[in-house]
């Protein structure tokens, strides 16, 4: 589902605009960035559904091809930590990043300052959205090879 953006503006283009994945607590927002041929790649948005301003982005999960990286966000309390993906030790950035969405977005919240979020998320609820996550990462990885 296709809906308004959730989170501030970032730099870059983006293809097909952001779908919406609902999920409890949280809505996962995807969408496929390109900055400006440097580098790009897939982007998955976790919002804090409760957030009571329009900017309710709290993690960014950038799966970049050149430079993978995540971001720790809240807009309530101006923060933005910004933390780089060891590809070497990691590995491939999509695969990070649904396990972390797996198993540990409650921690990644608490670090957010979100604890009302994180104590409101369904693992049941996670689990669920993360096929269609996949899905729509293969689509996109697929239309843009």
């Amino acid at each position: 589902m296709t809906q308004q953006v959730m989170h501030a503006q970032m730099g870059g283009t983006t293809t097909g605009g952001e779908e919406l994945i609902p999920a409890g607590a949280v809505t996962f927002g995807l969408e496929y960035r390109d900055l400006e041929g440097r580098d790009g790649g897939l982007c998955i948005h976790v919002y804090g559904n409760d957030l009571a301003n329009d900017d309710k982005e709290l993690l960014r999960l950038d799966c970049f091809r050149v430079n993978p990286h995540y971001h720790y966000r809240n807009s309530t309390i101006n923060q933005n930590v910004r933390l780089e993906l060891d590809y070497t030790a990691e590995g491939d950035p999509l695969s990070w990043a649904l396990d972390k969405i797996k198993n540990r977005l409650p921690i990644m919240l608490l670090r957010c300052q979100a604890e009302d979020i994180a104590r409101k998320v369904d693992q049941g609820e996670i689990e669920r959205a993360l096929p269609k996550i996949v899905a729509w990462a293969e689509t996109k990885t697929h239309n843009q090879g």
